[in-house]
């Protein structure tokens, strides 16, 4: 199994051969401007949901992520109201954030409480988002993280036998 931090490193050298760092980027024409990967996802909330992701993605955006492919906005909207219905707290720790033209690797930490996982204690999952723009909008936007650690070792038993086999697996 591949570990976060290869993600990381295929990521920035498949995607990046001069890396620009920036909060907010303009196009390669500098005319727009746009909303950095951080920055929305602190923002998104279920109240603004439907505004936050009519303002940051294309009407045609593809969305990957360990639970399947998501294409449209329409559907984008849908499956993040899903997401975050249950959702107490949500935040997103930037570790990295490597910008070059419509590009972005956004390596981030998420610290979340949701009411249906482990009680609504805090789970934290490390992930990456590669994400391409097409003008000023976000027309793919990929997740990489472990859906085990979000998920499924946060169920009670499941948990601590995913848990369990994963520590037999580490070399002693």
């Amino acid at each position: 199994m591949i570990k976060l931090s290869q993600w990381m490193i295929l990521g920035s050298i498949l995607c990046f051969a001069q890396l620009t760092m920036a909060k907010n980027n303009k196009t390669s024409q500098g005319t727009e401007e746009r909303m950095s990967v951080s920055d929305f996802f602190n923002t998104l909330n279920f109240s603004n949901m439907e505004s936050a992701c009519t303002n940051f993605y294309h009407p045609d955006v593809t969305f990957i992520d360990p639970v399947g492919q998501i294409n449209g906005l329409e559907q984008m909207i849908k499956y993040y109201k899903h997401l975050y219905e249950n959702v107490i707290e949500i935040k997103f720790i930037p570790q990295n954030e490597i910008i070059k033209n419509d590009e972005t690797v956004f390596v981030w930490e998420m610290h979340v409480k949701h009411k249906k996982i482990k009680g609504g204690e805090n789970i934290v999952v490390e992930g990456v988002s590669i994400v391409k723009y097409q003008g000023d909008k976000v027309i793919y936007h990929r997740d990489y993280f472990d859906i085990g650690e979000m998920v499924y070792e946060n169920i009670p038993i499941l948990g601590s036998m995913i848990r369990w086999i994963k520590d037999g697996m580490h070399a002693k």
